[in-house]
């Protein structure tokens, strides 16, 4: 499977192991078979054309041994890999699975219809642009070897693009891999944004006083109190009417003052509220932060899914970003300094700058999307904790009413904020999987070619017959 890079039954732990590496075997043999063959023999090569002059052969050997270093450290480390790998890979991620469709289902998110990811055209136009990338250096790589050797062109191509196919292979088993890791972890933001929003729209509970029965009750109090006044005015004996008319005026205004004063109390009474008599009206809106405990524990796995995966395939990215390197260093060099020069004069040396062209361009691509994958898988789980800090700014109710949600919250901010510094992908530590290593090799290049530009191949060309 895989032109011999990654066992056949590869999730079944205890099937034939003959079977299953077989072809792992077989196919480097092979290729070993061919590149001594043509160094040994010296015959179904290039440099042992007579076309091939001293610049030609130079490239020819360097393209050839790179990519034998490039070929025997993959298939080395694939070796170190075997199966185990992928039983755990796969193991890992279906119990992750399992969690977060429970999670789905508690925060009612499964009522709503799986919908098949529908990709933008730009992901559709990037993996058709690399296949097409792919076809055609094969194609004339293979077009071009076809009709200098003839049937016996699978040797000198064993040792041309074969090694950079299988290397660009196992970075794309990496890419797949990283994509899987990145899709978990935008999953279990969707699930941290759901808490997010919950808590945009859940407040404290209520407290609701019956402020109109309260009015009431004071409206009885003030008419018990004039019928009681009523019946002690009728007390009184008619006898007493005269001797009394001129003293019924000073009573009756402090009767107007008692009721004015009562009548004040009675409002501030309206203001005073027995709080124990209140009625507390709890939300009941369906939330979802009890998920918050696997939340956390998702992301810790998901995050230690990515250390797993960064040890097995990080180790093969040093030997292909090194060819990459140097593929394309010397291929802006050739085109420079020689194409531009002497472009026309030799095929085999035109056949030699323009596959330096196509593979640098090739291989290019492909780290560059190795290295955006993996910054998406970062800054996915940077986007995790973020969710989760905002969450706590907001003081939902869940996280005051009880500390062991603040509590997980916190740690889980710190022991990110930890992680990060720890981990990220990598090559075995010598640079880091993001964009910042297309400035360092970028830089890296400039200083180099500014140094091989500077020499003078003229009088070369004019030795090899290339110019007069």
């Amino acid at each position: 499977m895989a032109i011999g890079l990654i066992p056949l039954n590869r999730q079944q732990l205890h099937s034939n192991f003959v079977v299953d590496y077989m072809m792992m075997y077989l196919v480097p043999c092979l290729y070993l078979a061919a590149y001594f063959g043509i160094n040994l023999l010296q015959r179904f090569g290039l440099p042992f054309l007579d076309a091939c002059n001293s610049v030609c052969r130079l490239s020819n050997n360097l393209f050839m041994h790179l990519g034998a270093f490039l070929y025997v450290t993959i298939f080395i480390l694939s070796l170190y890999r075997r199966k185990q790998f992928f039983v755990d890979f796969e193991t890992h991620i279906a119990e992750i699975d399992v969690v977060i469709q429970k999670c789905r289902r508690i925060a009612e998110m499964d009522k709503n219809r799986v919908k098949a990811v529908k990709h933008s055209v730009a992901y559709h136009f990037t993996w058709l642009f690399v296949f097409s990338v792919f076809i055609f250096a094969l194609y004339y790589d293979a077009s071009e070897l076809y009709g200098t050797f003839a049937e016996y062109a699978i040797i000198p191509f064993m040792v041309s693009s074969f090694p950079y196919l299988a290397g660009s292979i196992i970075q794309g088993e990496f890419i797949y891999h990283v994509s899987v890791i990145s899709n978990r972890f935008e999953q279990i933001n969707t699930l941290f944004e759901k808490i997010n929003q919950e808590a945009r729209r859940r407040h404290a509970p209520l407290t609701v006083f019956d402020i109109e029965s309260e009015g009431k009750k004071q409206e009885r109090k003030t008419a018990a109190t004039v019928a009681m006044a009523t019946a002690t005015k009728s007390t009184f004996g008619t006898e007493h009417k005269l001797a009394n008319e001129m003293k019924r005026e000073k009573p009756q205004q402090s009767e107007h003052e008692d009721e004015d004063e009562m009548n004040t109390s009675d409002e501030e009474n309206d203001d005073i509220f027995d709080y124990n008599d209140g009625n507390t009206n709890e939300n009941t809106e369906s939330t979802s932060e009890a998920n918050l405990p696997d939340l956390f524990k998702l992301h810790d796995k998901i995050l230690a899914l990515s250390v797993l995966t960064n040890g097995e395939f990080g180790p093969q990215c040093v030997p292909y970003m090194a060819a990459c390197f140097v593929v394309s260093i010397f291929g802006i060099f050739l085109e420079t300094k020689v194409n531009f020069i002497v472009s026309g004069k030799s095929a085999v040396l035109d056949y030699m700058t323009y596959l330096y062209v196509i593979w640098s361009f090739t291989t290019m691509v492909v780290a560059y999307i190795v290295l955006r994958l993996c910054c998406n898988a970062n800054n996915h789980s940077k986007q995790s904790a973020m969710i989760v800090h905002e969450i706590m700014q907001k003081k939902p109710a869940f996280m005051l009413s009880n500390d062991l949600f603040y509590n997980k919250m916190k740690s889980f901010t710190l022991q990110f904020l930890h992680w990060e510094g720890y981990f990220q992908f990598n090559g075995i530590g010598l640079f880091a999987l993001d964009y910042t290593f297309i400035f360092s090799t970028v830089s890296a290049a400039t200083s180099y070619l500014i140094v091989l530009l500077q020499f003078d191949m003229t009088s070369i060309l004019r030795n090899e017959g290339l110019m007069t």
